[in-house]
């Protein structure tokens, strides 16, 4: 058993290669720390800075019939390969799986059968409508497929957490053109679609709203959104980082001393609704209370109400649209 691995470990090691294909897509590339298979070609390539993509698992509770969705946020690496023929689904699985471990990384997940491609990756990634995500089945050309493998993998490269889903195929021709508008594998030809996560924080960009800006966008629309206004996560007592926004809001209603305006709580769907909706009352009310304690503004010109999480800016499917969605709004009265 020992000689027999120890020559699978150079099978490995010959099966992997550093090299970038000549035919790669232009612009594509591989992850820093993860090699291709030998020969492998990349032909489509997507890479977004931040986003969240889904990764699928046999529900431990009954793993013949029940899969189940987690998510992995951060930079998200899209790549589809073809390696040339003559080479099994299983020996590339196995490639890689050997190189995952060798990086450190733990294999969670590892399933051969009839699971759906669609199953494994077709709303993987979030973020982008399905027309302009470009790699649905019509725009891989992948339709037709046969023995499908699917592993995924979690651990620290470089000091950073990385998740990744991956997907091997044997490609048998196109089945249906309809499906099938862009062809780029032989029959008989392994496909690999390897999908990298790399963790990291959210950027804030979030800029402080002008007074003046305020007033345009009552003008124009009624109400604006604000981001500046902060909480701790369940709390409702206003934090000292809101002073910036909060003196612009006073400034606003000193300027124009008509203004009447409604203080809007809004939350994402974590969590139960009828807690989001009290939630987002109390922080209402908090913002007025300060406008009204510290700042000297009449009561009688603010309302506060809560709406919970049932006005979304954005859907609820990714921490950074969560982000979105949890703000103080301001609405014209």
């Amino acid at each position: 058993m020992r000689a027999f691995l120890g020559w699978f470990s150079l099978v490995a090691a010959i099966a992997f290669a550093s090299a970038v294909s000549a035919a790669d897509l232009p612009g594509a590339k591989d992850p820093s720390f993860l090699k291709r298979f030998q020969g492998a070609e990349i032909v489509h390539y997507l890479n977004l800075p931040y986003e969240s993509l889904t990764i699928w698992s046999p529900d431990p509770k009954n793993p013949t019939a029940n899969w189940v969705a987690t998510s992995a946020e951060g930079q998200v690496t899209r790549i589809l390969y073809h390696l040339p023929s003559g080479h099994t689904v299983l020996e590339v699985l196995r490639n890689y799986e050997q190189t995952f471990r060798q990086l450190g990384l733990t294999v969670i997940t590892e399933h051969r059968g009839d699971r759906d491609f669609a199953y494994y990756t077709g709303t993987a990634v979030y973020g982008q409508s399905w027309e302009a995500r470009n790699y649905d089945w019509t725009q891989l050309g992948i339709y037709g497929m046969t023995d499908n493998a699917y592993v995924t993998a979690k651990g620290t490269v470089n000091s950073k957490p990385v998740t990744i889903a991956l997907w091997v195929g044997l490609y048998n021709g196109p089945r249906d053109s309809q499906y099938e508008q862009k062809v780029h594998f032989n029959s008989d030809q392994p496909v690999v679609l390897l999908d990298v996560v790399t963790a990291k924080d959210v950027v804030n960009q979030m800029v402080l709203v002008k007074a003046a800006y305020m007033a345009d966008a009552l003008a124009s629309k009624g109400f604006i959104d604000l981001y500046g206004v902060y909480f701790d996560t369940d709390k409702t007592e206003v934090k000292p980082e809101s002073n910036a926004t909060l003196d612009e809001i006073a400034s606003l209603l000193k300027i124009d001393r008509s203004l009447k305006l409604e203080i809007s709580g809004h939350t994402d769907n974590t969590g139960a609704k009828d807690h989001n909706l009290k939630l987002s009352q109390g922080r209402a009310d908090a913002v007025k209370a300060v406008l009204v304690s510290k700042y000297g503004i009449d009561g009688a010109r603010l309302s506060a109400k809560g709406y919970g999480d049932t006005k979304p800016v954005a859907p609820n499917t990714s921490e950074a649209n969560k982000a979105k969605n949890r703000r103080v709004e301001l609405r014209k009265v």
